[in-house]
């Protein structure tokens, strides 16, 4: 069976998208983008004081699974900057939540 099934939905491109990304419908290289994107914005506001909220870091956390999946895609052909890519944005998810447990840890012995 092929993974690919359907066309980044990303103006001007005709990249195939994998069918794990779901309804995101984005080929791989919009896809790392837009999540590294959405990663970034979220350690920006945890950074400054303002928190990640919960819808967030839910998705960002489903992306932990779609990562692992797409590694493991034995149909998908990924060249080793995409493969880094997408090894980046599982490091940063983990970094990321692990600050936030830090973080909520240290509120929790103020108390």
């Amino acid at each position: 069976m092929k993974t690919l099934i359907r066309t980044c939905r990303s103006q001007d491109c005709h990249s195939e998208a994998p069918e794990a990304f779901g309804d995101a419908s984005l080929c791989l290289e919009h896809y790392v983008a837009e999540a590294t994107q959405r990663l970034n914005a979220a350690k920006d506001s945890f950074g400054t004081g303002q928190g990640v909220d919960g819808e967030t870091l839910d998705w960002l956390l489903a992306q932990v699974d779609l990562v692992v999946e797409t590694i493991g895609d034995e149909t998908l052909t990924l060249d080793e900057e995409q493969r880094s890519k997408l090894l980046e944005i599982l490091l940063g998810i983990a970094n990321l939540n692990e600050c936030i447990h830090h973080s909520s840890a240290r509120v929790r012995q103020r108390k």
